[in-house]
């Protein structure tokens, strides 16, 4: 059986070859394949080589990540590889405690978002949407520091002007299913008016699916995690290093510009599939 390099939760960054089988909940390519990824993968058994998957696992439940690592590890061949990206807790809470203790509370300010943010908003791209139209009006007078600084973070290139504008309507691009979906989010906001203010503040969130973060990892807790279901030899990588041979750096976790696509923020984590049998 020929094995394959499998990217779960590949959203629109993957490698367009036979080699490798992208899953996603949402495609945004037919090379893409649709697969609900907190349930069953529509794999066989030790079918692959290397399970690669970037800031995904934070938007799992917290209680269903033992089973997608049960899943990421029933699907690899023994001695098979996985890596995951994800945002490195330890890394922010350094790095805001730094900024914070230097005075440079613009800087700390931001790393704040990237620990909040995601978890807590309510309306799609949240308070971290709003700073990057705001760097994005004039990034290159007075808040060309704060842009190379949030590129450095989080991979995001503010100044790359063919980005689009998140309140930017193309209607010719616009699909059946996004016509729906927005007419669902019309109904559903005004049947939530009806709900108490104080109820929809606390409860109520529009913000899109798979957008919002359940948990923030550590080293050290994605490391116990990954051992319990019976990975083993667990390290941490870099944006262009990996124990597999081969790798696709680029586009995977490269970006054009040789830059790392999600920035100095994210933890890299590499573990292998051992061939003893796994506890139940």
């Amino acid at each position: 059986m020929e094995r394959k390099s499998v990217n779960l939760g590949c959203g629109p960054v993957f490698v367009d070859s036979a080699e490798w089988i992208n899953l996603d909940f949402s495609p945004a390519s037919t090379a893409v394949v649709k697969a609900n990824l907190l349930d069953r993968l529509p794999l066989v058994d030790n079918s692959a080589s290397v399970v690669y998957s970037s800031h995904f696992l934070e938007h799992v439940p917290r209680s269903a990540v033992p089973v997608f690592l049960r899943e990421c590890f029933r699907i690899l061949e023994p001695g098979g590889v996985v890596r995951l990206v994800l945002p490195d807790l330890e890394n922010m809470v350094q790095e805001y405690l730094r900024r914070r203790n230097a005075g440079e509370h613009e800087r700390a300010d931001f790393v704040v978002l990237e620990l909040i943010d995601q978890a807590v908003r309510r309306e799609s791209g949240g308070q971290m949407a709003t700073l990057y139209e705001l760097l994005r009006q004039n990034p290159r007078n007075g808040n060309s520091d704060m842009v190379s600084y949030v590129r450095s973070r989080v991979g995001e290139n503010l100044v790359d002007l063919e980005l689009p504008k998140k309140r930017r309507l193309d209607l010719a691009q616009i699909t059946r299913s996004k016509v729906w979906g927005r007419l669902e989010l019309y109904w559903t906001r005004s049947l939530v008016r009806l709900l108490p203010s104080a109820f929809r503040e606390q409860n109520v969130s529009f913000a899109q699916v798979g957008e919002r973060h359940h948990w923030l990892w550590d080293f050290h807790q994605l490391t116990a995690a990954l051992e319990e279901v019976g990975f083993i030899g667990v390290k941490r990588q870099s944006s262009d290093r990996s124990h597999i041979s081969g790798f696709a750096f680029d586009p995977l976790d490269i970006d054009s510009e040789g830059m790392s696509r999600k920035g100095e923020s994210s933890m890299y984590i590499e573990a292998f599939k051992t061939t003893d049998p796994v506890r139940p």
